[in-house]
């Protein structure tokens, strides 16, 4: 028996996506083009005698590479997600270092903080404050 004409077939229903490690590799191939670009860049500051930009655009360039290196490893499968582990290392700071926020609240039944009573005090109006203030006076009588 012929299908219709038209009629779809199973394939035209399977989502056809990219694996992670096609992302990772394509990831990867982005870092090293702006490491290339990023060492061309270098080159030609030290050519013009800027050494230290020179030095600085080696430095990211070389970090670039690392990183695209680091992909690459991901893609083969013998690391993890390197944005993943980044983020988790990041994480593991700030939870080692954090500080939770402590506000300052005044109820009365202590004195208030010196950062508070500086903060509220008002300086004394200057010559011109002082010339608003004794017309909107003279007005008020």
């Amino acid at each position: 028996m012929a299908e219709p004409k038209g009629a779809a077939t199973p394939s035209d229903y399977i989502f056809q996506a990219r694996s992670a490690a096609d992302d990772c590799l394509g990831v990867a191939e982005i870092h090293h083009r702006e490491a290339k670009q990023l060492f061309e860049s270098a080159r030609v500051a030290e050519a013009e005698g800027r050494r230290e930009e020179a030095r600085l655009l080696k430095d990211l360039a070389e970090a670039r590479e690392a990183t695209a290196v680091e992909f690459e490893r991901s893609a083969r499968g013998e690391t993890k997600d390197p944005i993943v582990g980044e983020i988790l290392d990041w994480q593991e700071d700030l939870c080692s270092t954090y500080e939770p926020y402590k506000p300052t609240f005044v109820t009365g039944n202590e004195p208030a903080p010196p950062e508070l009573v500086e903060e509220l005090y008002q300086p004394p109006p200057g010559p011109f404050g002082r010339f608003v203030a004794w017309v909107g006076h003279w007005f008020a009588k």
